[in-house]
């Protein structure tokens, strides 16, 4: 299934480039009051990388999702060492109360750092970094079963397949409100405001999804592997 999942974005992507590809000159005028007039982000490195560089972006996750898919395979060809006891055993009190706590202020830091990465420094990539960290540290001090069971109910690891796909279809949609692909549309609200910068947010929010499934999904393959799941 992953294969021909993988053979597919590969064509979509191949026809997409070859379709609409425009080589301009290579050259960039552009002035940050333009930049900001133009796309609606106050962080100029959102504008950036979710709307002028929209291309070198997307390939980076189609690259990290390929490199999930094969380290999810690879470890699952190593070859495993027996052991008496490979359960990993946290009885510090502090560690165990405090780690749960902690963990739901990690999972608002990174929405806000996602849902506001286009006014302010922050995205989709360090948002979904800061949310694998959180669940590293829960995945030390709550029972095996229990995390085994969130991974497999979220259906983690085949949600964040689809991610280059959504991306592909926003970029297809850039047709309806714009006049290429991955064509940037306009919400309703002034420099500076959360309904700025066109569809940064929607785009920050699958990064962040991205990022965190893959980090999580090499997570839960690594203990799967070691017997600790």
């Amino acid at each position: 299934m992953k294969k021909y999942l993988v053979l597919t974005l590969t064509i979509i992507i191949f026809l997409v480039l070859a379709l609409n590809l425009k080589v301009g000159d290579m050259k960039s005028s552009y002035e940050p009051s333009e930049i900001l007039a133009e796309n609606g982000s106050t962080n100029m490195v959102s504008a950036i990388v979710l709307d002028y560089r929209i291309y070198d972006t997307f390939f980076e996750i189609l690259v990290f999702t390929v490199v999930i898919i094969g380290i999810s395979e690879f470890i699952g060809k190593i070859p495993t060492v027996a052991s008496d006891d490979q359960q990993i055993i946290y009885d510090t009190p502090i560690i165990k109360v405090i780690t749960p706590i902690i963990f739901q202020i990690i999972v608002l830091i990174s929405l806000y750092i996602a849902i506001t990465g286009h006014i302010a420094p922050g995205g989709g990539f360090a948002a979904g970094t800061i949310l694998g960290t959180g669940f590293l540290a829960v995945s030390l001090v709550r029972p095996t079963d229990e995390i085994e069971n969130l991974f497999i109910k979220s259906k983690i690891e085949k949600l964040k397949m689809l991610v280059p796909l959504f991306i592909i279809i926003y970029g297809l949609l850039g047709y309806t409100w714009g006049d290429s692909i991955f064509s940037n549309f306009h919400l309703n609200g002034y420099p500076g405001e959360l309904a700025s910068g066109g569809s940064a947010i929607l785009l920050n929010f699958l990064i962040y999804f991205e990022v965190f499934g893959g980090s999580w999904t090499i997570l839960y393959r690594f203990l799967k592997h070691k017997g600790l799941l």
